[in-house]
């Protein structure tokens, strides 16, 4: 349980929003804020819920992710580029070919659908990802890659089935 909420914090993360952008990063290509996730219960299993420190850099390419507690202790690290991804709980090292697979990896361990890690870059900047259709909702919210996704700047909430994500950009 302790290793499937660490990889869930950590992939959740990657995950993310609509044409209002949220408050520009520091420098190009870094995000960091606070991230939240809540699992709604399934039959048979409780609610999950956590939070986390992040910090963001880079692209769907090639990239870094941090996550540590309120108290500044490291949740998971990840380091992602043309010879695969490299993420670290805290205790164990997991090796993923790509983004996509952690991704999918993580949806699968959430017991939903992959997160799309990939397009969480685009969503940061405030606009759907290019390579895959969406569908407007209002002027804040579309679905794409079947998350709901939702920007009020600086908060980013994306939901899809059990899961809800809430990105909370630092200014």
């Amino acid at each position: 349980m302790k290793r499937r909420a660490a990889l869930g914090l950590g992939l959740a993360a990657l995950a993310g929003c609509a044409p209002l952008p949220p408050a520009p990063p520091s420098a190009p290509g870094l995000w960091q804020g606070k991230l939240g996730y809540r699992l709604d219960a399934a039959e048979g299993e409780r609610a999950q819920a956590g939070s986390a420190r992040f910090e963001l850099q880079g692209s769907a390419s090639a990239g870094q992710l941090s996550l540590t507690s309120p108290l500044g202790t490291t949740l998971a690290s990840a380091r992602w580029g043309a010879d695969g991804l490299r993420l670290f709980d805290g205790q164990d090292t997991w090796n993923y070919p790509s983004l996509d697979a952690l991704g999918a990896a993580l949806g699968e361990r959430l017991g939903g659908m992959a997160l799309p890690l990939a397009a969480l870059f685009d969503w940061l900047d405030g606009r759907p990802w290019p390579q895959a259709a969406h569908q407007r909702q209002s002027d804040a919210d579309f679905e794409q890659l079947g998350w709901q996704v939702h920007i009020a700047s600086p908060r980013l909430t994306l939901r899809q089935q059990r899961l809800t994500l809430t990105l909370l950009l630092a200014p």
